[in-house]
């Protein structure tokens, strides 16, 4: 049997166009070699910023050897825009990227590994590394429990959409509906080798608010340096693109 095929699937807008392509510098990092195409799906808030954002797509698109394949602007909810994504992957695996996050060249082969080795058909990261760039603080969230995750780290097989989507006209919090109120089993990845959250201005959702009421004890401060998670010319770009 032949490696697993996987699809990564991006829901991206105009504003973003900058961060979508350090999205496709980090998917040219990926070690794992069956990645067979990048799903994008257009989330801009009006159709003429998608229709603006799908010529920038088009540019893209010739820096990569990876088929891109293209959802064009249908103004619809997230949840629906991760839904009509979702159904056009032809991976295997299908794992999820958002256009603004970190991802370790060892993303999708850690997804892969842990899913292969698992009876569970979809895998995500609950205590999640985030990376405030106004404050420049990292921080690390405290594990919920062994179902959670949010989209930006979720992987699973293609068989779980046979019987599972997203809601429809959800603007945020999908994945509740997407995991059967996070009750489906899910196999919990390193989150080392997962993600780095950003944190910034234009989040869809504000995340600060998180880190400021310390009651909620979930997101603590690291010791860690930020450049011992994301390497350092590559942080240095993506501070460039959230602080400007």
């Amino acid at each position: 049997m032949g490696k697993l095929t996987v699809s990564i699937i991006t829901v991206t807008q105009l504003s973003r166009a900058e961060c979508l392509k350090n999205l496709l510098s980090l998917i040219k990092l990926q070690t794992y070699e069956n990645i067979i195409e990048w799903v994008i799906v257009e989330g801009s808030k009006t159709e003429y910023d998608g229709t603006k954002n799908s010529e920038k797509i088009v540019e893209l698109s010739f820096e990569t050897s990876l088929p891109i394949v293209y959802l064009k602007y249908t103004g619809l909810a997230l949840s629906d825009l991760r839904n009509n994504g979702n159904m056009k992957c032809k991976g295997d695996i299908i794992v999820c990227m958002d256009d603004d996050d970190y991802y370790p060249s060892e993303r999708v082969e850690h997804a892969v590994y842990k899913l292969g080795k698992s009876k569970c058909l979809i895998a995500g990261c609950s205590d999640i590394y985030i990376y405030d760039y106004y404050s420049q603080i990292l921080y690390k969230s405290e594990k919920l429990f062994n179902s959670h995750s949010t989209n930006n780290c979720m992987a699973f097989k293609r068989e779980y959409l046979s019987t599972n989507a997203h809601e429809s006209g959800l603007t945020n919090a999908e994945e509740k509906s997407f995991t059967k109120n996070f009750t489906e089993p899910m196999v919990q990845l390193n989150s080392k080798k997962c993600i780095v959250v950003s944190s910034h201005d234009s989040n869809t959702f504000d995340k600060r608010p998180l880190f400021i009421n310390i009651s909620t004890r979930l997101f603590k401060k690291s010791k860690k340096l930020v450049t011992k998670l994301i390497p350092a010319e590559i942080f240095e770009g993506m501070n460039h693109i959230l602080n400007h």
